[in-house]
């Protein structure tokens, strides 16, 4: 099937892991990441064997998996007068009944008197500590991942945004990531030309139009309007406005 609605029914079980997998790709851009939640899968050393896992949530081969609780592995002994260093990861794994897991192994290290080296990981791994050995002393964990940030880091900032036209305001400017929304009014007491510089608003990377609203009490007029890169915004009334007309407009920050 080429194209196929996986968030709706179709009276029979058809989403699979790859489906989910895919569209978890899409979204977060990453096939295998950590993200941000509980303790981000914090680790630390209780003792030379043990190494306690805290709560996160993360994603493999585009498969999320969280921990709910804190986990304890097991860290082999170190070796006196030796260096090693052992990695923790979440792997999946498939069997050929098709059942999957994601579960945390310490892959062990190789003993050496020179400088200690990773293990190699697998494909199906994604590495999420390092613990290095030296003798029988277990070092602290060295994180080996970026947390992804969640959406709502992108965050929404509001601007007080002022007019060098009195006839026309802004009563409200935000942005969210790369989009910039804002709105106001307009009080044009006969036909013309308004032409007003806004202060105070990320400026517009394209040319933007400008969308106007009508009025609760009595039609709105015809209008057009635009808003420039340098935020000058241009606009023609061809009816005069004795009351407050409503615009707004989204635009792509420069």
């Amino acid at each position: 099937m080429a194209f196929e609605a996986v968030d709706a029914c179709f009276g029979t079980p058809h989403i699979s892991s790859d489906d989910l997998a895919a569209l978890n790709e899409a979204t977060i851009g990453k096939r295998d990441c950590v993200m941000k939640w509980g303790d981000d899968f914090k680790a630390v050393m209780t003792n030379a064997n043990t190494c306690l896992i805290g709560t996160g949530v993360g994603m493999v081969g585009g498969k999320r998996f969280w921990n709910q609780a804190a986990v304890s592995l097991t860290v082999q002994s170190g070796t006196q007068g030796q260096k090693r260093n052992d990695l923790v990861v979440a792997r999946y794994a498939k069997t050929g009944a098709g059942i999957e897991s994601i579960t945390p192994v310490v892959i062990k290290g190789t003993p050496t008197t020179d400088t200690a080296a990773d293990p190699e990981a697998t494909a199906n791994d994604l590495k999420l500590w390092r613990i290095p050995l030296d003798g029988i002393n277990a070092g602290a964990p060295v994180k080996l991942f970026d947390t992804v940030a969640p959406l709502s880091a992108l965050g929404q900032t509001s601007y007080s945004v002022s007019s060098s036209d009195a006839r026309i305001s802004v009563d409200v400017c935000t942005a969210c990531g790369g989009l910039v929304f804002m709105a106001g009014r307009i009080n044009a007491y006969e036909p013309g030309w308004l032409s007003a510089t806004l202060t105070g608003c990320p400026k517009a990377k394209y040319q933007a139009g400008v969308v106007f609203g009508r009025n609760s009490v009595w039609k709105a007029p015809v209008m057009s309007g635009t808003l420039g890169r340098e935020n000058d915004m241009i606009v023609q009334v061809t009816e005069a406005v004795s009351e407050n007309e409503i615009w707004s407009v989204t635009y792509l920050r420069a």
